[in-house]
């Protein structure tokens, strides 16, 4: 009799790798997420270069997070209707235009704030297409047996890039100007162009049909039908909209409270880059070994304890390993959400519910605008600090006492 055991450790976490096309479109999802996010800190550098005011580094993140907040659900009920493909290489060639903007305007030296605004605006837009888009396309490139391996590796893509761009970014600013970070930015998003020419997915089903109203209306309506999807949902956006955008705040923390350059930074961005990593990698083994339910908890408690330690610090050599334990923990949480959402939606209604997920994304531009609004109001270190003790509190007087959530379990376990 053959073991029933799921694989763990990082062979279970790599097992959809043998899929070429998964392999393929991970690959160009990397260099997708790298250069949007190395683009949207290069902005936020500019904007506090060129100002020194915190209110306006915060008016750029609002920028990106109106229009994707606004048009997520849209995008999420296109995935259900329309050719993924298209969708999302129209959504790169957007936010592509929106990179050659400011890198002109950089390289003629006429950069003011409005034009780094509309080039972040433009990012919001092809985000809200191409995220909830992109959740619903790539479980099409891997057999179903294999999606609890995709997410995971999906999360590392995503969500490490995220956290290592500020990183690279910062470098690449220190040592060549923005101008060089902004074509790293270019070249990132071409990848993903041109994957989509080479994937092969399998069909998605029949094209969800009737209004878009009528559609989005039936999805709040399952959401809302389910006490799983309601509760993940629920935590992952309050923890974007008051937490999530900490690396947003980073460079006041680095240049004000930290005494650090554009390495600095660097630096303590790769420290969360390398946690997140590390907590990817980790995932498969620790989700076989504690309940989704539990890791939730213990995670979002983790990275809420992290970021208030963060805020009280006044030295490197503690915000660096904190940071880190933050990417770590945010890791383990926003990957078990998903593999929860992913496991348990039905197909037809995929686009829509993960279109409800990816709004998180642009609640982190909010979050980034709340967080410096409140740090130009009553200083970066409580603003950072009352986050996590909001979340702190959400987690433990309702994640943590969810019956439906106690109950549910995705793996067998392993002892």
């Amino acid at each position: 009799m053959s073991s029933t055991k799921p694989a763990s450790g990082i062979a279970g976490t790599l097992m959809a790798f043998q899929v070429r096309d998964f392999r393929l479109y991970w690959g160009g999802l990397t260099g997708q997420v790298l250069g949007q996010h190395m683009f949207q800190f290069t902005l936020g550098w500019l904007a506090y270069e060129i100002t020194g005011s915190q209110a306006q580094l915060a008016l750029i993140h609002l920028c990106s997070f109106a229009p994707q907040f606004a048009l997520t659900l849209l995008g999420g009920v296109l995935a259900d209707r329309v050719d993924a493909r298209k969708l999302i290489g129209g959504a790169q060639l957007l936010a592509a235009a929106g990179i050659i903007l400011a890198a002109l305007v950089v390289v003629l030296g006429q950069a003011q704030i409005w034009h780094l605004a509309l080039a972040s605006f433009l990012l919001g837009i092809s985000n809200a297409i191409d995220e909830p888009t992109r959740a619903a396309f790539f479980p099409r490139l891997v057999p179903r047996t294999h999606l609890r391996s995709a997410v995971p590796l999906i999360s590392m893509a995503f969500g490490g890039s995220r956290i290592l761009a500020p990183s690279i970014a910062g470098f690449v600013i220190a040592a060549a100007g923005a101008q060089a970070s902004f074509a790293i930015s270019v070249a990132g998003i071409s990848m993903m162009i041109a994957v989509l020419f080479l994937v092969r997915p399998a069909s998605g089903g029949s094209p969800t049909h009737g209004s878009l109203l009528g559609n989005f209306t039936a999805s709040v309506a399952y959401i809302r039908g389910n006490e799983v999807f309601r509760m993940v949902i629920l935590a992952a956006f309050l923890n974007a909209a008051i937490l999530m955008g900490y690396l947003h705040v980073m460079p006041v923390f680095a240049k004000e409270l930290l005494n650090l350059d554009a390495r600095g930074l660097g630096l303590l961005a790769s420290a969360a880059g390398v946690g997140a990593l590390s907590g990817l990698l980790s995932y498969a083994w620790v989700q076989a070994r504690i309940t989704p339910r539990n890791l939730m908890v213990y995670a979002l408690s983790t990275f809420s304890c992290a970021l208030i330690g963060v805020a009280l610090s006044s030295w490197f050599w503690l915000s660096a390993p904190l940071m880190a334990l933050a990417g770590f923990a945010q890791a383990h949480f926003m990957t078990t959400a998903q593999v929860t959402l992913q496991t348990l939606v039905e197909e037809h209604y995929r686009g829509r519910v993960m279109g409800v997920f990816t709004m998180v994304w642009s609640l982190v531009y909010l979050s980034g605008f709340l967080l410096n609004v409140a740090g130009a109001l009553a200083g970066p270190r409580i603003a950072l600090a009352g986050g996590g003790v909001i979340v702190l509190a959400f987690v433990w007087l309702t994640l943590a006492r969810s019956a439906a959530l106690r109950e549910l379990v995705l793996t067998p376990r392993i002892s």
